[in-house]
């Protein structure tokens, strides 16, 4: 007999660790995109900047560096702190749906799936840890209550 009831958790913790997962790595992706199209136009615009600077033209850059870096969270410029971040989310979001196919055998992956989202939301920051309260509250209700199967209920 299917369980009904309990696999839309499942659909939506599955998409929450997705969401969570691509707002943790998008944005330093999307940055340092930014930043290396800079510095490409940077080098093509030289030859004018050096003569601008030889007519007494001259723009402050670094002045435009202290925006965007002011403007930018502290995770987009710890790029490997994402990328544990988003490992940390995968890998929670798998051992939950890994325990749901054996719910009285899965207990350490039910203990070690909401650790691992407390720990990527240390890293990333409330803020940004917030789009995984949803999977953090099934993970939980999860560990709570063991018998609660995604697949397929035994009785």
């Amino acid at each position: 007999m299917k369980n009904n009831s309990v696999t839309p958790a499942l659909v939506v913790l599955v998409v929450d660790v997705a969401l969570g997962v691509a707002f943790v790595l998008l944005p330093p992706v999307v940055m340092s995109f930014l930043t290396l199209l800079k510095d490409v136009f940077g080098v093509l615009i030289l030859p004018f900047t050096f003569l601008f600077g030889l007519a007494g033209w001259s723009s402050d850059m670094s002045s435009l560096d202290s925006v965007m870096g002011g403007l930018t969270p502290s995770m987009l410029r710890h790029p490997f702190r994402a990328i544990i971040a988003a490992a940390f989310i995968a890998v929670g979001g798998l051992c939950s749906v890994l325990a749901c196919g054996s719910p009285r055998a899965a207990h350490v992956e039910r203990i070690i799936a909401p650790l691992l989202t407390i720990a990527a939301i240390g890293l990333m920051g409330v803020e940004v840890g917030v789009i995984l309260l949803p999977a953090l509250l099934l993970q939980l209700s999860a560990l709570r209550y063991p018998e609660m199967d995604f697949f397929s209920r035994n009785k």
